[in-house]
């Protein structure tokens, strides 16, 4: 009985812990995104933007709610109560800056040969000091990008290749073909809208909030950049090859993104690439990306 009462409360625990952890990760977009209180927070947007389904969403919301960041409103649904930048807002946050501090830390001892190619959960756990459920969501976030695979028998094996020097000059080589190849597409096209908050989102990074991201953030800012002016081929294809790329890069992306002089360039050549864009001068703004991508090639960039 006692067994069985333990195991119920690990569960809710869990789940609990995993609604904090999604809600967590609302408000990081809510963040990155410029969003304020009062601000509709649409499932399906949410979803689509953290590659999720809308069941996960409606629980992150719904903790949200519990936890006064956000409400329910007749005929609105949720919306935010709280500024993702206020004070209130960093408990949530805090949860998704420890898992990204130690998703950061596994690159590194991958990168660095510090940890063997097959490992257990218990020494992993042990390691990192990790509950069950963070280490889940760990161990399915990196398998889902391709850098570890569990064993049949029991462990998993990380991959050799994803962290090789020759995997991340490939990976680079790839996007310097397929995004300047989309923006060349005959149909292309971005809306003002999308081109509206790209630019607010890139200005507000160049204006301070750089200083304040981590290095996970900046990353994520810089997919959610690269995805979405793909997405203007209007093929998806295109949007979940730069996808699949983006997760993969992800494991040596932080050691390029240590570079902040570097990071301010690339904001200024996205600014310059969004007027383009607007402009619909799509012949020169698949120049200017394939320029923009080049400069990533060769000076490591992410």
């Amino acid at each position: 009985m006692t067994s069985d009462s333990s195991r119920l409360r690990a569960v809710r625990n869990g789940g609990a812990e995993r609604a904090e952890h999604l809600a967590g990760l609302i408000m990081a977009l809510a963040r990155r995104e410029g969003m304020k209180a009062g601000d509709r927070l649409i499932e399906q947007r949410l979803a689509d933007a953290l590659d999720l389904s809308r069941a996960p969403i409606r629980l992150g919301l719904k903790a949200l709610e519990a936890a006064g960041l956000a409400r329910g409103e007749p005929n609105r649904g949720f919306v935010l109560a709280k500024n993702p930048t206020s004070g209130a807002a960093q408990p949530a946050l805090a949860a998704v800056r420890r898992a990204e501090q130690i998703y950061a830390t596994i690159a590194g001892d991958v990168l660095a040969s510090r940890l063997p190619a097959d490992v257990t959960e218990a020494e992993l756990m042990r390691r990192y000091d990790l509950s069950r459920a963070e280490l889940q969501r760990l161990l399915d976030r990196i398998a889902a990008e391709g850098w570890i695979a569990r064993l049949p028998g029991y462990g998993w094996r990380f991959a050799e290749t994803v962290s090789s020097p020759e995997a991340q000059f490939q990976a680079a080589a790839f996007r310097a073909v397929i995004e300047p190849a989309a923006i060349a597409q005959p149909d292309y096209a971005l809306a003002p809208e999308v081109i509206t908050r790209l630019r607010e989102r890139q200005q507000r990074i160049l204006d301070g909030e750089f200083e304040k991201m981590t290095i996970g953030e900046i990353y994520q800012s810089g997919c959610d950049f690269h995805e979405e002016i793909i997405r203007g081929a209007g093929n998806p294809f295109f949007v979940e090859a730069l996808k699949r790329v983006n997760s993969i890069r992800r494991l040596f992306a932080y050691r390029s993104f240590a570079n902040r002089d570097g990071m301010r360039r690339h904001v200024r050549e996205h600014l310059r690439l969004l007027d383009v864009l607007e402009a619909r001068r799509y012949a020169e703004a698949a120049d200017l990306m394939a320029k923009h991508l080049q400069r990533t090639l060769v000076a490591g960039l992410s």
